[in-house]
């Protein structure tokens, strides 16, 4: 089967479906889109002898479904019964979107494991598949256990790594992981499939509209930026700097690298707006009504919903000092809301 055609006229893999029907598209190499969760939120799968990695479980409330689409997907690829099993899901943050289907996926999974560390597990009910996040999803998750609406504890990480950089193999293919320290949120992951030659960028990367920056864990508008250009460094484009390496997002349509940076360029050019007049002095209300997004509102911007244009101008203007640099550099790109102390400020 070859690769998905970014470009064809007649490839929807978003178009509405009934009864929340969910379809898996092979995308490059061993690795699999399903699509159809609300908000067109991705859920990607790598297929291959060892097993089975997914990549964000989407909702809670289609993960029965996305299980029956996944293992359908491993009968249809893997001639062994070994090769079936559902070995790792992957977080690449802690949004509800994202770990919604972590229990059903972990629970019908399994690693190869056995003494202690498999006894450990069945103690602490956590046995099944690996179920990986950065540790400050889990420390957030932990901290707002409480608070109301948070996820139950059957959809946490069963394991919390801390690394910034994480190269290692499944499925005989290199995979990198890649933690850009703030971006949407402060536990943030990018993974490379690096032979399948496919990023899942997460919501550092959303085709629907403005993205997503949950000031509330840690994310920030330049950190955001960073981590958007660390994933146009880890791709490669093919010719005419069009095509190469496939970007899948958080929500909405794959993507390559070119496309990414013409995003970039549009959440570069807001911000740089966004902080030219706060160091005016101009209140968030004021910036609001000089409309800084306006020229691409009618592509990217939403009036209502879970996150709004205004809902997005307003996370940019609180996580910008009140006189920083009005054009974004990598080199002094402040990862930290404006309200830390400077010497908690991060510096690339």
């Amino acid at each position: 089967m070859n690769p998905v055609n970014l470009y064809a006229a007649d490839v929807n893999p978003y178009a509405p479906r009934q009864n929340g029907e969910l379809r898996a598209q092979r995308v490059a190499g061993q690795v699999w889109l399903i699509t159809g969760q609300p908000g067109e939120s991705n859920v990607l799968v790598h297929v291959g002898d060892q097993g089975v990695m997914v990549i964000d479980s989407g909702t809670q409330a289609m993960a029965p479904k996305l299980l029956a689409v996944v293992q359908a997907l491993a009968q249809e690829q893997s001639a062994s019964p070994n090769h079936k099993t559902i070995r790792k899901v992957i977080n690449t943050n802690g949004r509800a979107d994202h770990m919604g289907g972590n229990e059903v996926l972990r629970k019908a999974g399994g690693q190869v494991i056995g003494g202690e560390e498999a006894a450990q597990q069945r103690a602490f009910g956590t046995a099944g598949a690996e179920v990986v996040a950065h540790e400050n999803v889990l420390t957030r998750l932990v901290t707002d256990s409480a608070a109301p609406g948070a996820l139950p504890q059957e959809l946490w990480p069963t394991d919390a790594e801390g690394f910034d950089v994480d190269n290692t193999r499944f499925n005989g293919e290199a995979v990198q992981i890649v933690h850009p320290r703030s971006g949407n949120t402060d536990g943030q992951l990018v993974v490379a499939f690096r032979g399948s030659d496919v990023i899942a960028a997460g919501d550092v990367v959303d085709m629907t509209g403005y993205p997503i920056i949950d000031v509330a864990r840690g994310g920030t508008i330049d950190g955001l930026l960073v981590a958007i250009n660390q994933v146009i460094t880890m791709a490669a484009p093919d010719d005419q700097s069009e095509g190469g390496t496939v970007i899948v997002p958080g929500h909405g349509r794959l993507c390559d690298q070119s496309e990414v940076a013409l995003y970039r360029n549009m959440i570069t050019i807001i911000r740089n707006l966004v902080q030219y007049h706060k160091n005016q002095g101009k209140t968030l209300a004021e910036v609001l009504a000089l409309k800084p997004s306006e020229g691409y509102d009618q592509r990217w911007g939403r009036a209502s919903g879970p996150w709004t244009t205004r809902d997005f101008i307003t996370a940019i203007y609180q996580t910008l000092p009140a006189n920083g640099p009005v054009y974004f550099s990598m080199k002094n790109a402040t990862v930290v809301p404006s309200t830390a102390t400077p010497s908690s400020g991060k510096v690339f």
